[in-house]
């Protein structure tokens, strides 16, 4: 059998689409909730206010929208084996006729792209709702949020940061390329505390973030307040690069060890952890 067949793989997506129905249904109404609350909250108390005043308003809770999003990104990779929870679960899933490779394919995309699409979609949803509570309440509209998101989402025109009083105009690309590479690294992290944990996989993986963030954090800090603002100037930009080549590295290793890991589950002991 070879490592990796286009057919042998569609097929197995198809499975795996129809038997995940139910869990991205219930997932995705848990995120338009998420959504919806805040969306809620605005519509609620901007009644009797000026349109102005409204839009405002829509845009921050927006902003708010679109940490919640970016949140539920990075966390979707615990997801990556939860069809894998019960003896009768796992041995479905190994045993399918296809690859290793394949299967994991197929659980990856599930946790990345149809996870990020379903999150937009509750949003989109959310909006809807956010609309309809409006006009039974008399709250001026304003207009969707969904433009507004895709703007804050692609693009941030805050490209300054202050240093000794000085507005610096920093290498945006630089700066997306950092944090986006810092999204995908904590992302990876989620995905291989999936695929190591065999029970609560998101609060055990958080917790590894948090030691993570207690232990290199102050060392950052420090590192930061050593350096003058001119050598800061002069080196932000080779920083950033370097942020982003270390995370991109960091983030590609936790996906290869999930793949490791996943190779190596036992079907019927299902140890904690097999290495």
């Amino acid at each position: 059998m070879t490592n990796f067949n286009i057919s042998r793989f569609g097929r197995t997506l198809r499975w795996s689409a129809m038997m995940t129905k139910k869990e991205i249904l219930t997932n995705a109404a848990a995120m338009t909730f998420a959504f919806a609350v805040p969306f809620v909250i605005h519509a609620l108390s901007s009644r009797n206010r000026l349109e102005a005043l409204v839009a405002q308003s829509l845009h921050d809770v927006t902003a708010l929208n679109l940490g919640i999003y970016i949140i539920i990104c990075m966390i979707g990779g615990c997801w990556l084996f939860n069809n894998m929870n019960t003896k009768e679960q796992r041995i479905t899933f190994k045993m399918l006729p296809a690859t290793d490779l394949e299967k994991f394919v197929v659980r990856a995309i599930y946790v990345t792209v149809v996870w990020w699409v379903m999150a937009f979609a509750a949003f989109c949803l959310a909006d809807l709702f956010r609309m309809l509570v409006c006009l039974v309440s008399g709250t001026e509209i304003v207009g969707s949020a969904v433009p507004d998101f895709l703007g804050m989402l692609f693009y941030d025109d805050n490209h300054t940061v202050n240093i000794n009083g000085e507005s610096e105009i920093f290498s945006f690309v630089a700066v997306v390329a950092a944090a986006n590479a810092w999204v995908f690294w904590v992302h990876s992290l989620y995905v291989l505390g999936g695929a190591f944990f065999r029970r609560r996989q998101f609060v055990l993986t958080t917790l590894v973030h948090f030691v993570i963030g207690l232990v290199f954090m102050p060392i950052v800090i420090s590192g930061v307040y050593k350096i003058d603002g001119d050598s800061l100037r002069e080196s932000y930009d080779a920083a950033m690069w370097s942020v982003t080549a270390v995370f991109t590295l960091l983030g590609l290793l936790d996906w290869w060890l999930s793949y490791k890991i996943f190779r190596r589950m036992q079907v019927i002991n299902n140890k904690w952890i097999n290495l």
